[in-house]
C-alpha cells in the first residue's frame, strides 16, 4: 500500500472543514497556475535542473580532488603501486570520496518517489493536455471533468480583456493628463464622456491636484488640454490659473511608483500589475504583503511571476504579509527585492522603513511570529523614523501590511506617508496631523473575491504614486480592475489636507 500526501507535522485542526477547504484551494491554485501558465513551472524546473548539474560538477571536481590528495597522501610513484599499501590518512580520504559519491549520486537514484500520475482526459485540449496528475487534485478534476478546461478558456479571455481595457484606458487618461477617470470596455473608451468631463473640469477652473486659489507659477504655460481631443482650443484662462494634471506631476523629475498588496497568487492579477507598471513607467514597485496564500515553498512559483512581471530596470521593494513566510522572503530576496525588515532601507532613491508581519497565517490558522502585535510593531517603528529624522535622513514612508499599525506612527509622526493592505478593501487616502507631520495614510487592496484562483469578483485597486525629489508625496491614483473586466484608470487626486484624529 502506498501512503502519500500526509501533512507535515499532526495537527488536530486538519481534519476540519475549514482547513481541508484551504488546503483544497491551494492544491487548486497550484495546478491552475501550471495549467494557465506552464512558462513559470518550466523556469522552476529550469533553475532546479541548473542548480543540481553545478551541484553535481562541484562533486565531480571535490572527487578529482580528493583522488588527487589521496595520491600525495599515498606517496606512490606508478611503478611500485602494486606492492605498497596505503597510508592511513589517505585511505581515510578514499573511504570518504566514495561515500560521498554513493550518497550524492547513487542515492538520490534508488531514492523512493511518488506515482508520476496520470494523464487525464478532461485535459485534452489544454496547454497540458500530456500534463500527469495525482492526488486529491486529480480526483476533483476527474470528477469536474471539462470544467477545468472552461475555466482556463475563460479565465484566460477574461485577464487578455482586462489588459486590453487597462492599455486603452491608460491612454485616454493620458491624453487628458490625468485629470478625470476614464473607463474602459471591450477595449473601447466613452471619449465623448471623458471630453464633457475634461472640458467641465477645465471651466471650473480647478484640477484633482490643486486648489483654485494656487496661482500658476510665473513663466508656466497655461493648460489648454481639450485640443487634445481636437476641438477648439478655448480662451487663455488668468494668469492665476491653476496647474492642470500632470502639469503638477513631473515625470521627468518625480519618481513614479507602483503599489500593489494581497495578490496571494493570482498570476493573472500579478501579470496586470506588470502592464501597469510598463504603462506607468515605474521607478518602483512597491508589493505590500500576502503575495502567497500561505507562504509554503511550492508558491515560490508567485514570486517568479512577479518578478517576471516588473520590467527590467525598476526598483523592487515588499514587505511580507501575514500569508508569507521565510521561505517568501528568501526566495525574494534572491530575484532582487529589497525586502523590509524593520532598518531604512533606500529604494528607487526613496527611504522606506518596513517589517514583517507580526502574525501568520497557515492551513492551520493565524498565530503570532514572536512577541510583539501589530501596535507594538507600529511603536517600534515609529521609534526608528523618529530616530532617523533626528539623524537628517527622514523615511519618506513605511511599507507595513496591517493598518492597525498606524496608530503609534501617527502620534509620533515622524514619517510623511504609511501604506497598508491586509483588510482586503479600498480604504482610500486620508492626512492626519501628526506628533511632528502631517501623515498621510493609503489603505487598499483587493477584494476578497478572486484574489487567488480565476477571475476577480470584486473590484482589485493599484495604486500609482507620484513622489517629488525631496520624497514628498504629490499625488495618487487609483487603477481598477472590475469584475467584467473593465478597468478605470482614476485621475491624478491630491494629498488630502491634514485633519486631527478623533481622541
Amino acid at each position: 500500500m502506498t501512503v502519500g500526501e500526509i501533512p507535515g507535522e499532526p495537527d488536530p485542526e486538519a481534519v476540519s472543514a475549514e482547513t481541508l477547504g484551504r488546503v483544497l484551494s491551494s492544491d487548486g491554485a497550484a495546478y491552475v497556475a501550471l495549467m494557465t501558465h506552464p512558462e513559470l513551472t518550466v523556469e522552476r524546473g529550469v533553475r532546479a535542473l541548473a542548480d543540481d548539474a553545478l551541484r553535481r560538477a562541484g562533486l565531480i571536481e571535490s572527487v578529482l580532488l580528493s583522488l588527487v590528495s589521496v595520491a600525495r597522501l599515498s606517496g606512490l610513484r606508478p611503478h611500485v603501486r602494486a606492492s605498497r599499501r596505503l597510508p592511513h590518512a589517505a585511505a581515510t580520504v578514499l573511504v570518504t570520496t566514495v561515500t560521498a559519491v554513493a550518497i550524492a549520486l547513487v542515492v538520490p537514484a534508488v531514492r523512493s518517489a511518488p506515482e508520476p500520475g496520470n494523464r487525464l482526459q478532461v485535459l485534452a485540449g489544454t496547454p497540458l493536455a500530456n500534463a500527469r496528475l495525482s492526488g486529491r487534485v486529480a480526483d476533483i478534476v476527474q470528477a469536474y471533468g471539462g470544467r477545468v478546461a472552461q475555466f482556463i478558456d475563460e479565465n484566460q479571455a477574461f485577464y487578455t480583456a482586462a489588459e486590453n481595457n487597462l492599455r486603452a484606458a491608460w491612454t485616454a487618461a493620458e491624453a487628458t493628463d490625468g485629470a478625470v477617470d476614464v473607463t474602459a470596455s471591450d477595449g473601447v473608451v466613452d471619449e465623448v464622456s471623458v471630453r464633457s468631463a475634461f472640458e467641465a473640469a477645465t471651466l471650473r477652473g480647478t484640477t484633482p491636484l490643486v486648489p483654485a486659489s494656487t496661482p500658476t507659477p510665473t513663466g508656466a504655460p497655461t493648460p489648454n488640454p481639450t485640443a487634445r481631443f481636437g476641438a477648439e482650443p478655448t480662451p487663455a484662462a488668468t494668469t492665476n490659473a491653476p496647474v492642470t494634471g500632470a502639469w503638477a506631476v513631473d515625470p521627468e523629475r518625480n519618481t513614479t511608483a507602483v503599489l500593489t498588496t494581497d495578490l496571494h497568487c493570482n498570476l493573472d492579477v500579478i501579470s496586470f500589475a506588470g502592464v501597469l507598471d510598463e504603462l506607468a513607467d515605474a521607478d518602483i514597485h512597491m508589493d505590500d504583503g500576502d503575495l502567497t496564500m500561505t507562504g509554503s515553498q511550492p508558491e515560490s512559483i508567485c514570486v517568479d511571476a512577479l518578478s517576471d512581471a516588473v520590467p527590467p530596470g525598476v526598483a523592487r521593494v515588499a514587505t511580507i504579509g501575514n500569508h508569507d513566510s521565510d521561505s517568501t522572503v528568501a526566495r525574494l530576496r534572491a530575484q532582487g527585492w529589497t525586502v523590509t525588515d524593520g532598518t531604512v532601507q533606500q529604494v528607487g532613491g526613496l527611504n522606506v522603513l518596513g517589517d514583517t508581519d507580526p502574525d501568520r497565517t497557515s492551513a492551520s490558522g493565524t498565530v503570532r511570529r514572536g512577541q510583539e502585535d501589530a501596535v507594538q510593531l507600529g511603536g517600534r517603528l515609529a521609534a526608528t523614523t523618529c530616530r532617523a529624522a533626528d539623524a537628517g535622513s527622514r523615511v519618506d514612508l513605511v511599507l507595513i501590511h496591517q493598518p492597525y499599525t498606524f496608530a503609534p506612527l501617527v502620534a509620533e509622526g515622524c514619517a510623511p506617508v504609511l501604506i497598508a493592505g491586509h483588510v482586503h478593501q479600498e480604504r482610500g487616502v486620508k492626512t492626519s496631523v501628526g506628533g511632528n507631520l502631517d501623515v498621510t495614510q493609503l489603505v487598499s487592496g483587493a477584494g476578497k473575491g478572486g484574489t487567488s484562483i480565476g477571475q476577480v469578483t470584486e473590484d482589485a485597486y493599484l495604486h500609482v504614486l507620484s513622489f517629488d525629489p525631496d520624497g514628498e508625496l504629490t499625488a495618487w491614483r487609483a487603477v481598477v480592475l472590475h469584475p467584467d473586466a473593465s478597468v478605470t484608470v482614476g485621475a491624478w487626486q491630491p494629498v488630502p489636507a491634514a485633519q486631527q484624529e478623533a481622541s
